[in-house]
C-alpha cells in the first residue's frame, strides 16, 4: 500500500552527456508523469448483450491508480448511489466505478427483485455484471490491473463472492453482507425488522426448515480473495450472529477472511444509541495495512 520509491542512477556516459548538451541530458533521463485533477467519466460497458451504464470517478494525483467496483444492495440501484463509499476510496487514491443495476436507469436488461426461488439465477446474472465491471476497469490504461477490488452492502454480500472468484478480484469488502442462505435471511428479517425483540427472531431462525435458495457457503469455501465483512450487532435485516459463526468456521478452515462487529450498529452500520456512523474506513485502512 505504500508508494514505491524509484532511485535513478546515471552512469559516467550520462554525466558526460549532461555536461555536453541539454538535449543529451533530456535523452538520458526519463520524464515524470504530471499529476491529474479529479475527474468523472460516464459511459456504458458490455456484459454479453447487456449494456451497463456507469460512472467512473478518478482521484487526483499521478496515475496509475488502484480501483474498486461498488456493487448493489437490493432494489433499483443506480450509479448515483453509494456516494459515501466512493468518496472514501477516492480520498485514499482509488478510482471508483459505480453502475446502474441491469434494467435500472440507463442500463439495459430486465430488473427483477430477488427471492428464494429465483436467487440462484439472479445472483448468477448480477455477479456476471459485477465481474464485467471489474474487467472493464482492468482495461483502463490508468488503472493498476492487479489492484482492482469489490465493495458493496447488504445483497451485494451474496453477489460479490461469485464475482470475486470469477474475475479474480484483489479484495472484497462487504458491508452488512450475509453469509447465510437467502431463505434464512428472509425468514429472519420477516420477524426481526421492527416486529419485536431481535432475540425472538433468532429463536425462530434456529427452528427454520424452509427452502434456502442461494447459499453462499459453498462459494466462500473455495474463495481465495482477501475479504472483510463489516457487521452491526443490532442488525435486524440479516442474522449477524449466524453470519459471524459461518465466517469463524471459514477462517478456521484457512480462508483469507476477516470481520469486524460494531456494537449497537444496525443494518446501515449506524449506532442506534448515538446516531453515529461506524468508523468503517478507519477499519478498512487498518485491514489494508495488515495485508
Amino acid at each position: 500500500m505504500s508508494p514505491e520509491t524509484v532511485e535513478n542512477r546515471y552512469d559516467p556516459l550520462a554525466r558526460v552527456c549532461a555536461l555536453v548538451a541539454v538535449t543529451a541530458l533530456m535523452a538520458c533521463s526519463a520524464p515524470s508523469a504530471a499529476p491529474s485533477a479529479p475527474s468523472t467519466e460516464r459511459g456504458a460497458f458490455p456484459n454479453g448483450e447487456i449494456s451497463l451504464s456507469y460512472r467512473l470517478d478518478r482521484p487526483g494525483g499521478v496515475a496509475p491508480f488502484p480501483a474498486v467496483v461498488i456493487g448493489h444492495g437490493s432494489g433499483m440501484t443506480t450509479q448515483n448511489d453509494a456516494q459515501m463509499l466512493a468518496d472514501g476510496f477516492l480520498s485514499r487514491g482509488y478510482a471508483a466505478l459505480r453502475y446502474d443495476k441491469r434494467g435500472v436507469g440507463q442500463s439495459t436488461g430486465t430488473y427483477s427483485g430477488v427471492g428464494v426461488r429465483n436467487s440462484e439465477r439472479m445472483f448468477a446474472d448480477l455477479s456476471s455484471d459485477m465481474a464485467a465491471a471489474l474487467e472493464f476497469l482492468r482495461k483502463q490504461r490508468d488503472i493498476i490491473r492487479d489492484r482492482v477490488g469489490l465493495m458493496g452492502s447488504s445483497q451485494a454480500g451474496w453477489i460479490m463472492p461469485l464475482a470475486a472468484g470469477r474475475a479474480h478480484a484483489a479484495f472484497m469488502i462487504a458491508i452488512s453482507g450475509p453469509t447465510v442462505s437467502v431463505g434464512e435471511e428472509i425468514y429472519f428479517s420477516d420477524f426481526a425488522e421492527g416486529k419485536g425483540p431481535i432475540e425472538d427472531a433468532y429463536e425462530k431462525l434456529a427452528r427454520f426448515t424452509g427452502p434456502r435458495g442461494f447459499d453462499p457457503v459453498p462459494v466462500l469455501e473455495t474463495l481465495n480473495v482477501p475479504s472483510l465483512w463489516l457487521l452491526g450487532q443490532a442488525d435486524d435485516s440479516i442474522p449477524e450472529r449466524n453470519t459471524v459463526a459461518i465466517l469463524k468456521g471459514l477462517i478456521a478452515r484457512g480462508r483469507p477472511f476477516a470481520f469486524i462487529e460494531y456494537p449497537n450498529a444496525n443494518h446501515g452500520l449506524v449506532n442506534v444509541a448515538t446516531g453515529r456512523f461506524s468508523p468503517i474506513f478507519q477499519d478498512i485502512d487498518n485491514w489494508f495495512a495488515r495485508r
